[in-house]
């Protein structure tokens, strides 16, 4: 089984290195109108309501909250499931970078890459877990890593002005 608490410590190398849960600027998701911000990456326009909680307690009480958050809009049970803490923290990574559908088409992608047969739909459930924990987990983790780089990849070829965050994107998909 997977855990949540290993898979939190994995993002929190990107999402907040010096673990302080300070606020800082932050870019604008689609359709807000800034300025935004974020603690610990979570962004006051994609989640006001969340972000003002958190905001609103003593620095000192924040990462608790932050725990609380990621596990409460990130983390679910199909993770809990999966067999081993390499592929569990970098589906959930994915889920909280680029959202959990597109994290879950990403692995069924993997999957299907290393010869599983999983239909890739974004959905979890008892056949997406199954498959990935009967795969090679080391050759699925090398898969995911893969897809999700290519994932990123497309998204530049589509948007050109999204080229100045490839390095960053790759780089954490290569972790």
């Amino acid at each position: 089984m997977a855990s949540f608490d290993l898979a939190f410590q994995w993002i929190l190398q990107f999402e907040d290195p010096q673990m302080t849960c300070a606020q800082a600027p932050d870019a604008a998701p689609a359709g807000c109108v800034g300025p935004c911000y974020a603690i610990t990456g979570i962004n006051s326009g994609a989640w006001p309501q969340d972000f003002a909680a958190i905001a609103a307690l003593p620095q000192d009480q924040r990462m608790s909250a932050v725990h609380d958050f990621y596990q409460a809009h990130f983390w679910n049970n199909w993770y809990d499931q999966l067999a081993t803490d390499d592929v569990a923290k970098r589906v959930f990574d994915f889920a909280v970078n680029g959202g959990s559908g597109t994290s879950v088409k990403t692995l069924q992608r993997a999957i299907n890459a290393v010869g599983g047969s999983v239909a890739t739909d974004g959905g979890w459930g008892p056949s997406t877990v199954g498959a990935a924990n009967a795969t090679d987990q080391a050759a699925l983790t090398q898969a995911f890593i893969a897809q999700r780089a290519a994932h990123y990849q497309a998204i530049v070829a589509a948007n050109p002005a999204d080229q100045k965050y490839l390095n960053g994107w790759l780089a954490r998909a290569q972790m």
